[in-house]
């Protein structure tokens, strides 16, 4: 366990959480805020380094079959995503716009996790909205397996990593601005390089993790990490920044926290921060019906509380709710859920 990745997944949450907070005051429509969607990008090339990590070599040496894997993932993930999408639904999540067929067409999609696939925004963004990145994380689970063997010589991972890019380039290129955020935001085979991107970077981890990297060379790489990212330029067109512009400096700050040779990781690494990064997903899926319900109130109660003040507290009610989900349904679900399916 890399317990500085795992704070990190705390940090880049809350970008998510900040970037969804325009829904309770217009203060957070401010561009540092709204840029909060690259923490989606953060996730995807984690999960490529964090699969690889912990399954590649199991994979590779055959202690573990594609089976048992996809078992494991099926467990994590799917629990948390079927209880949010019920709550979803029971709070009116989705407005029944064209009769029961439509509501079933949607509803289907989303629990299957293949509405990201459809690029219309009252498919992948319907129910609980921030699932449809769990339709990228299905397809990268799905093909891990068959990717392990190019592990062998990360060339041939790299060969996939330039074309699938220069193919999103051109193609981001020639769509129209209307049409980008369902092709290229939302669309699990446009984000796929991104979790390639992972994988490559954890080929570069198991050839750095032994070298004698001091405590102030490791400090200077994660303080420069964190300068480069929170200084990336952004005057580039939105479809860009989506994914492939900020591969860059996710990719720096990742591999330079992943060493935890410097003062960052030693701060990242204390257990507060580590459990905030284990209750993440959580947090991911629960946040915005707190945000919305909130706003909801609001709106109906004609009732204005300073976004500082509401915030905060709208914060740390998302965390409690993400501590007790971890602690007594994703946990327990996780183990009920491999026992069944492996039986």
């Amino acid at each position: 366990m890399i317990n500085t990745l795992t704070s990190l997944r705390l940090i880049f949450a809350l970008m998510v959480f900040g970037a969804h907070c325009y829904v309770i005051d217009d203060f957070f429509n401010l561009h540092f805020f709204k840029e909060g969607f690259v923490g989606v990008s953060f996730f995807f090339v984690l999960s490529g380094f964090i699969i690889a990590y912990n399954y590649q070599k199991k994979l590779s040496e055959s202690k573990m079959t594609k089976r048992s894997f996809w078992v494991a993932r099926i467990a994590r993930i799917y629990p948390l995503h079927v209880l949010t999408l019920l709550i979803a639904a029971a709070l009116g999540g989705y407005v029944i716009a064209s009769g029961f067929t439509d509501w079933s067409k949607h509803f289907l999609a989303s629990l299957t996790l293949t509405n990201a696939y459809i690029p219309k925004a009252d498919y992948f963004f319907s129910f609980n909205s921030p699932s449809w990145s769990l339709c990228c994380e299905q397809l990268f689970y799905i093909c891990f397996p068959f990717l392990v063997p190019l592990t062998r010589n990360y060339k041939h991972l790299l060969y996939i990593f330039c074309v699938t890019a220069i193919l999103l380039v051109v193609g981001m290129h020639f769509t129209p601005e209307e049409e980008i955020k369902g092709y290229w935001y939302v669309n699990p085979i446009a984000r796929f390089p991104d979790f390639i991107a992972g994988m490559l970077l954890f080929q570069l981890y198991e050839r750095l993790k032994d070298k004698p990297i001091t405590f102030r060379q490791g400090s200077l790489m994660e303080i420069g990490a964190v300068i480069l990212f929170l200084t990336c330029a952004s005057e580039i067109p939105k479809v860009y920044r989506y994914s492939c512009f900020y591969w860059l400096p996710v990719a720096v700050v990742l591999i330079s926290f992943s060493l935890q040779k410097g003062i960052l990781s030693r701060i990242l690494s204390h257990r507060f921060l580590v459990v905030g990064g284990e209750i993440s997903y959580g947090f991911y899926l629960i946040h915005l019906f707190i945000l919305l319900s909130y706003a909801k109130w609001q709106k109906e109660a004609g009732f204005d509380i300073a976004w500082y003040i509401s915030v905060p507290v709208l914060f740390g009610i998302t965390v409690l709710l993400s501590l007790l989900s971890y602690r007594y349904f994703e946990r327990p679900m996780n183990k009920r859920v491999k026992s069944l399916l492996n039986k």
